[in-house]
């Protein structure tokens, strides 16, 4: 009998890393004239490669709440971590991820005290150590048992494993310590084949195995038995991708570019089932999806069920309980939540899990829905007869339906995936978007308890490890396919990833895009053409310093704001800068001066009380804010006053010509001395941009020198200055101001020569991000 005849008889398992990666070899096996394998994945494979005696797998609720009661001992103030259960759950993601990885990587916790000097750090891993063994015997006590003790509870199950003949591991990613050992003991009970590429960004894993006698070449596509540790096959893997790679200026404009992409590969022969959307931030798909009018994508990753109306209800719920603000009370309304219903429920009240959902039931818990039925079901059974706060159920209860993940129904034929599932399947087409530096590869979050050093000491994955291990993936998906395209975006001075050029590739081709592949509708944008201001006189306009700020910094915001009148709509919130303006101006009102920090300070916050009559929790916040953040404000101004200064006009109105040309200001504040007059203006923020003594070319805002232009022949002895209203200095004097008045007088000559004004956007589209016409000038988020 030949040797391919002898293995189709044999019991084989295939274990592949994800789902779709066993649909996509079951496609293959289908066509071949041999019985089918068994397919697994790879957590599949471990769930039944093991026994746990007597023991159940915890519930991921239960276990944080376990956690939380492990800690109920002395030492565990020494972490600083908050035991409120709405913060420890916030810590412990972390806690379990530390604990998980020593636990699989074999490392105790005096491996890490040997291999850091610090005192402190010493004593945060006793009480680690400590938290871990109250956790174990609370979980004992239960007869529970976590992920963290699997690796030394164990057994083998010999049932499962001398069912079959041969294992096969269709390796992509990282093999832990735990995971070896446990296929190491397999491999001496049966044939346990490896399948993997070896490049440089997987060197953790060549190490992993040349530490048991497997030394791997490197750029091979390879196959080795990791019983008698002989490779059975070798291919050399040459770098060779063909990709094109394309920049553009906002990162929606992605969107377009990556449908044309995707119609360019169909229109070339790709079936669009072979073509694959990559979204390193998976966060992206909810953009994608809204302009995903037809239906042409399926969205592997499914939508998050915590963007529904039925948790956003709940969610709002929540907040009112934790703050009761004015914010909270709107979102009560906005959801059509009835706060008298709502009334009747007293959070703090403690009952039983069956209780909280029948006192809920009037608040649409969207139980008609399978996946939160299921969780409604699960979740009763295991918080049977435990009895906690109503707030405290729904803080759990919303834990619970934010990890369900919504399938994707629409049947749309282009797959969207994340990175990560991508492992184990190929592409004949490819996209790639977001392929910026800091979201490919991505970060890993900061490790709460140990450093790169640390981790290199003990053995275990560091970042740059984890990242090299996504750049593979990355690697190894564009090989495959037969055309990719890759794009980045350059807004707020973003980069493209280093990664490209470890690729081989280069940057990217900046290219426009058709942003009508977005919408269906008639665009609202009016402009098709940069707008014209025709028969512009300079001379007939009154001009301030923000009006002349604003021609210079971008002629369109000008365009939109004085010719167009367009306003921004009214916001309720405190804008700080404005009131602090009219808190100083009361305050120096009836008093030009102050010589006590206590007369001041009381007299501030009996204004801070009179304007801000609202006893909200939020406006009580920003009272105690802005109490503490002015003590060194009154500190400084009461020296200032000291020194002789009063103030000898608040919000004066100034009008004059400067180069034939009409301007008006409001100075904030003029202080006088028996020789002296001192010009100022207040700032809520940083004085940097005004104050500059670089660049001055690319200066717009020159207050400070319209003021002195219009002043100086009213004042001897003048100067001017800002006053940082919560900065360190008592004044900041203007630098720079006779150079600053010359270019003003440039810009004013300029100005007056004009007779047709080209109302462009500007260059620098970092400003966009915070201005009122980003809509209506096509630019950022709003695409």
């Amino acid at each position: 009998m030949l040797k391919d005849d002898i293995l189709s008889f044999m019991k084989t398992v295939h274990i592949y890393p994800t789902s779709r990666a066993i649909r996509q070899e079951l496609i293959t096996e289908r066509g071949r004239n041999s019985l089918l394998p068994t397919f697994m994945r790879i957590d599949e494979f471990e769930r039944r490669a093991i026994i746990l005696p007597k023991l159940t797998m915890i519930d991921p609720l239960q276990r944080r709440l376990l956690l939380q009661e492990a800690s109920h001992f002395e030492e565990f103030n020494r972490l600083k971590i908050n035991r409120d259960l709405v913060r420890f759950f916030t810590k412990t993601d972390a806690i379990f991820s530390f604990f998980e990885e020593l636990s699989h990587e074999n490392v105790s916790f005096s491996d890490l005290v040997d291999g850091d000097a610090y005192v402190e750090f010493s004593e945060h891993i006793e009480v680690l150590e400590l938290l871990l063994e109250n956790y174990e015997k609370l979980l004992l006590k239960r007869g529970f048992i976590d992920r963290v003790f699997v690796p030394k509870q164990y057994q083998l199950n010999l049932g499962f494993v001398e069912n079959y003949d041969r294992f096969e591991l269709h390796l992509e990613g990282y093999l832990s310590y735990f995971e070896l050992s446990l296929i190491e003991k397999i491999a001496e009970h049966r044939s346990f084949i490896i399948h993997m590429q070896t490049s440089k960004f997987n060197q953790k894993v060549r190490d992993r195995f040349m530490d048991i006698g497997i030394e791997l070449p490197m750029n091979s596509m390879l196959s080795f038995d990791l019983h008698t540790k002989e490779i059975l096959s070798q291919e050399e893997v040459e770098l060779n991708i063909n990709a094109k790679v394309f920049a553009v200026e906002e990162r929606l404009a992605q969107i377009p570019l990556l449908i044309s992409s995707v119609q360019k590969m169909v229109d070339g022969g790709i079936e669009p089932s072979n073509i694959v959307v990559v979204l390193p931030d998976e966060n992206f798909k909810d953009y994608l999806h809204l302009y995903d009018k037809l239906h042409n994508f399926n969205f592997a990753m499914g939508f998050d069920y915590n963007k529904s109306r039925a948790y956003k209800r709940l969610e709002a719920i929540e907040n009112y309980w934790k703050s009761f603000s004015d914010e909270s009370r709107f979102l009560l309304k906005k959801y059509a939540i009835e706060q008298e219903k709502l009334q009747e429920i007293k959070p703090s009240l403690e009952v039983e899990v069956e209780q909280f959902f029948t006192l809920f039931k009037d608040f649409d818990l969207d139980l008609k829905r399978s996946a939160v039925e299921e969780r409604y079901h699960y979740f009763k059974r295991i918080f049977k007869k435990e009895p906690k706060a109503i707030s405290v159920w729904l803080f759990l209860w919303l834990k619970e339906l934010n990890s369900i993940r919504l399938d994707d129904v629409r049947g749309g034929k282009v797959t969207v995936m994340g990175a990560l599932e991508t492992r184990g399947v190929s592409f004949e087409g490819v996209v790639i978007v977001d392929f910026n530096d800091g979201v490919v590869p991505s970060i890993p979050p900061k490790d709460a308890f140990l450093n790169s050093s640390l981790r290199k000491f003990a053995n275990l994955p560091t970042k740059n490890d984890r990242e090299a291990l996504q750049k593979q993936i990355y690697k190894r998906l564009l090989e495959s396919s037969k055309e990719a395209v890759i794009i980045y975006s350059l807004s707020s001075n973003k980069m493209a990833t280093g990664y490209l050029y470890e690729l081989g590739l280069s940057h990217g081709k900046q290219v426009e895009v058709d942003l009508s592949l977005m919408y269906n509708e008639k665009t609202l944008i009016v402009e098709t053409k940069e707008p014209i201001i025709e028969n512009f006189d300079a001379t007939d306009i009154i001009w301030s310093a923000t009006r002349l700020k604003s021609f210079l910094s971008c002629r369109r915001k000008y365009y939109y704001t004085y010719i167009k009148k367009l306003k921004q709509k009214d916001d309720d919130e405190i804008n700080e800068g404005q009131f602090l303006h009219k808190l100083l101006e009361e305050l120096f009102r009836e008093k030009i001066f102050f010589d006590s920090i206590d007369d001041m300070k009381i007299e501030i916050d009996r204004l801070l009380d009179k304007l801000l009559e609202n006893s909200s929790p939020k406006i009580r916040y920003i009272k105690l804010l802005w109490k503490a953040k002015l003590v060194k404000f009154i500190e400084n101004q009461v020296s200032h006053f000291k020194s002789g200064w009063r103030v000898s006009e608040r919000e004066k109105h100034i009008v004059g010509e400067i180069g034939g040309l009409q301007f008006k200001g409001i100075v904030d504040r003029v202080d006088q001395t028996d020789t002296h007059t001192l010009i100022l203006d207040y700032k809520s923020g940083s004085v940097k941009g005004a104050n500059r003594t670089k660049n001055l070319e690319k200066l717009t805002d020159f207050q400070m020198s319209i003021y002195s232009e219009l002043l100086k022949s009213k004042y001897q002895n003048m100067e001017l200055a800002f006053i940082e209203i919560f900065g360190d200095e008592v004044i900041t004097p203007i630098t720079l101001l006779e150079e600053k008045s010359e270019i003003l007088l440039e810009h004013i000559s300029e100005i007056k020569n004009m007779k047709r004004v080209v109302a462009t956007r500007c260059e620098d589209v970092s400003s966009c991000q915070y201005c009122e016409f980003t809509l209506l000038c096509e630019r950022g988020e709003y695409l």
